[in-house]
């Protein structure tokens, strides 16, 4: 069965749902006025992606970008796979230039970058025909419809909020503290939070950052903000080492204030509670001369009381008052 339409009228979300719900195999096309996006389904679950936009395989910009490849190898690798059957990051894989590690977190990058793209089209046409599955030239994959459509949203729901925070691309991000465990615990930082926080420098901007870290753009730099609203990262302009060194004293200045405003305040908190509490009933200080005099009373009582052997525990009521009325005769 082949559904095609306009954007307009039933738009990717909706389309992907439909997929996914009827486990639909097959191949959508999705053409905007800038591209067009072919993603081939089996049973519902997305299993290839490519774009006539990728004039190289886009895994290899990626590297190239990040420094993780040479434009050189790659080159070279291409030369060689016209001449056997092993494809260019086969054959660099066995060469030792590039890791597979490297190069499935590329994919990722992709993946999910050309997905978001395409969940924001407003514009084009669709077409779904599921008898023709063709994976070749297209990046191999493995991800069930429904999840990409709640992970999009969410990406495209939070983008305007994380947006306004991204610092310039150019700046450099410094960080003021170590991370302990006590410090990720408190702020709940996840593994992407402390992958970007392990990659910054002093020397990497934020745009070298992001490319290092093989991470979709979004998740980068959603940690990045994330760990600039939690104080434990700045960014300054490049080449402004003394305002950066500036600032970072400042907050260790401050933190160790606060440390030591806590320890002072603890110290005057005991002190007044000491003064107010339980030496008073011995100086008297601040006590009515009515209660220090009944309790003065009492304390002659009682050594009377031992003086003569007398046991406390023995007395009655009446025996109490004779003998307080013989002690003050």
């Amino acid at each position: 069965m082949s559904l095609l339409g306009t954007l307009k009228g039933f738009g990717v979300t909706e389309i992907f749902q439909l997929i996914s719900q009827q486990m639909k195999t097959g191949t959508l096309v999705l053409t905007s006025p800038e591209s067009t996006i072919s993603l081939v389904f089996d049973n519902g679950v997305i299993q290839g992606i490519k774009s006539d936009q990728w004039e190289i395989d886009p895994r290899a910009d990626i590297l190239i970008k990040g420094g993780f490849l040479s434009e050189k190898d790659y080159r070279t690798a291409l030369e060689n796979e016209k001449k056997n059957s092993h494809r260019w990051h086969d054959i660099l894989i066995n060469q030792g230039k590039i890791k597979q590690t490297f190069l499935d977190r590329a994919s990722n990058v992709v993946i999910k970058t050309t997905l978001l793209q395409v969940f924001q089209w407003k514009e084009g046409n669709y077409r779904f025909e599921d008898w023709e599955v063709d994976l070749e030239n297209a990046l191999s994959c493995h991800i069930p419809s429904e999840g990409v459509i709640l992970d999009t949203l969410r990406i495209i729901d939070e983008w305007p909020m994380i947006k306004q925070k991204i610092p310039p691309v150019d700046y450099c991000p410094v960080t003021i503290m170590p991370l302990t465990e006590e410090i990720v615990k408190k702020y709940s930082l996840g593994a992407v939070d402390m992958h970007i926080f392990d990659l910054i420098d002093e020397k990497r901007s934020v745009e070298s950052i992001v490319r290092q870290s093989l991470e979709p753009p979004f998740e980068a730099l959603s940690s990045l903000v994330r760990l600039i609203d939690t104080g434990l990262v700045e960014v300054f302009p490049q080449g402004t080492k003394e305002i950066r060194d500036s600032s970072i004293a400042r907050r260790i200045l401050l933190t160790k204030i606060k440390r030591v405003s806590s320890y002072v305040l603890l110290v005057l908190t005991a002190g007044i509670l000491f003064f107010l509490g339980e030496p008073r009933i011995f100086t008297g200080i601040g006590i009515p001369k009515e209660i220090t005099d009944c309790i003065r009373t009492q304390q002659e009582l009682a050594q009377d009381y031992a003086r003569r052997g007398i046991s406390l525990s023995g007395l009655d009521t009446g025996t109490d008052t004779r003998l307080s009325s013989s002690s003050r005769e």
